[in-house]
């Protein structure tokens, strides 16, 4: 599979969209849309070592890979590594969608916290993560790269 799409969906986003299990087929297209959507994007090695070491998910319609998000276990927490929703999806509830999942995938494996970055830029990310529950914990100094510099990074955490 290594489809993504950045046009607006014809049909209802919670139509024919599933989660399933990220494989080592989706990479380039998983990397294809973290490269769309991000400005220092993961390189694709970085997505293979996660594949092998983190819990893994695609978003997927009609064959295309819309989003992904990627979870992590550091002893009994869970590490929200990375998330992703195509651009012509956003703000259709399918962030909160790939979010619920990973937090279910955590507490399965017994994660007592779950914590993630952000940057203070992407208002309707700390947003969504408010909403589910996180609340900032620390900032982390020049934690991310943009063009004219470094941006600090929001950690955030939450109780599962």
């Amino acid at each position: 599979m290594q489809n993504i799409t950045t046009q607006q969906p014809d049909m209802p986003p919670s139509e024919h969209i599933y989660l399933r299990a990220m494989q080592e087929k989706d990479l380039r297209a998983v990397h294809k849309l973290e490269t769309l959507c991000q400005l220092y994007p993961w390189p694709a090695w970085y997505f293979r070592r996660q594949l092998r070491s983190a819990s893994c998910w695609v978003l997927v319609q009609q064959g295309m890979i819309i989003g992904f998000g990627i979870v992590a276990m550091v002893k009994d927490w869970a590490h929200i590594m990375n998330m992703c929703v195509a651009p012509g999806y956003r703000r259709c509830g399918l962030g909160r969608r790939i979010m619920i999942h990973l937090l279910r995938i955590a507490k399965r494996q017994h994660a007592s916290h779950a914590w993630l970055e952000v940057r203070p830029s992407n208002i309707p990310a700390v947003m969504l993560y408010r909403k589910l529950g996180f609340r900032k914990k620390q900032i982390r100094k020049k934690y991310y790269m943009k063009p004219s510099g470094r941006e600090n990074g929001i950690v955030m955490v939450r109780r599962l």
